[in-house]
């Protein structure tokens, strides 16, 4: 079979490889495909902490496929059925695992694309317990992005937003749009996105945000004053990952508020924050890494229900061949790139 390997930084390349084995317990997927997000880009650079990669490595985090074998003790699943596997290959023994963060698996961290082959392959094996079924009429290609949106979904799980909220989402990028695209289920009073780019915050219109404002030329903070009589955001999403983004989460929300902090700033990053803020303004503060199992559960029945729209999330395809390709345009951070799918079936060369 065909997958690309990043052998170590900076190296990566199409490659033959024996196809997978499959374990008892085990499901074999024929992958359509990845979409690559900055922590791919960490991975190619050698950037991402040690600890969260081993090198080499076939990358795909963000992937979609069809079951073409499971192994012998596995119900439920055949091969042809369309699935997505979670990311965290967790033990399901520990404590974290029986309270359900399978996210923070005691056993260590072990995630497909990271630690283990990923969609980046023609052929993925993985645990049957990771796998989630789709209907058969599902668009494969959306559903790639189900990884992504699981993470944003963690945090609305976690501290949903009453009916009527104000919510304010930081940052333009996908899990921006994603958290956008989601609280719309809330029936809020208002989303605000903000950000700094005009064509991602008119995206983010078309993704269900009420208001945006560009922080180049607009006070998200007087706007959201107007929007609630002073008070503040009710629920605050923090997906930029930078600290001057942290820090306006925590500015925009209402005393007694909620902000979910789910963007990295990466290595050196800082705050410069009065710690008297929690306090004084009684704040609920939630971090998130990936996502858990139920949050995987809610993205799916959501996406099989119908209520996710994801495609105009996808900005550019490529053929697997392509993907040193795909990899560049994601790194110079071209106007108009946001999601790049790598599928194994697209026609090299055809049409963005």
């Amino acid at each position: 079979m065909r997958a690309v390997v990043i052998k170590q930084p900076g190296e990566a390349g199409l490659t033959d490889m024996e196809p997978p084995s499959v374990g008892p317990e085990e499901v074999l997927i024929r992958s359509h495909g990845a979409g690559i997000c900055g922590s791919d880009v960490e991975l190619y650079q050698g950037t991402r902490p040690a600890d969260y990669t081993r090198y080499p490595v076939v990358p795909g985090h963000e992937w979609s496929g069809a079951v073409a074998e499971v192994g012998e003790r596995v119900r439920g699943l055949k091969p042809g059925d369309k699935v997505v596997s979670e990311g965290f290959v967790y033990c399901g023994l520990c404590d974290n695992c029986h309270n359900g963060l399978t996210n923070l698996c005691e056993a260590g961290y072990n995630e497909v694309g990271f630690t283990r082959p990923g969609g980046f392959a023609e052929l993925v094996a993985v645990p049957a317990r990771l796998v989630h079924k789709l209907p058969p009429e599902a668009d494969l290609s959306q559903a790639a992005l189900l990884e992504p949106t699981s993470v944003a979904a963690d945090s609305f799980l976690r501290c949903q937003p009453r009916p009527g909220d104000t919510i304010v989402v930081i940052g333009d990028g996908a899990i921006g749009q994603l958290a956008v695209h989601l609280a719309r289920l809330h029936s809020p009073a208002a989303i605000v996105l903000v950000g700094s780019r005009d064509a991602r915050l008119e995206l983010g219109r078309k993704m269900g945000a009420t208001h945006t404002a560009n922080y180049h030329r607009d006070d998200p903070a007087a706007m959201v004053r107007d929007l609630t009589s002073g008070r503040g955001a009710d629920w605050v999403f923090e997906g930029a990952g930078k600290a001057q983004a942290v820090e306006q989460a925590f500015a925009l929300a209402k005393r007694s508020g909620v902000v979910a902090l789910q963007g990295i700033a990466g290595e050196g990053a800082s705050l410069a924050i009065d710690p008297d803020m929690f306090a004084l303004k009684h704040l609920t503060v939630i971090g998130t890494f990936g996502a858990n199992s139920a949050a995987w559960t809610y993205a799916v029945q959501l996406f099989s229900a119908g209520l996710l729209r994801l495609a105009p999330l996808i900005t550019h395809r490529y053929a697997l061949p392509e993907y040193q390709t795909a990899l560049d345009k994601l790194v110079s951070k071209e106007p108009g790139t946001l999601k790049i799918l790598v599928t194994h079936n697209h026609p090299q060369g055809a049409a963005r």
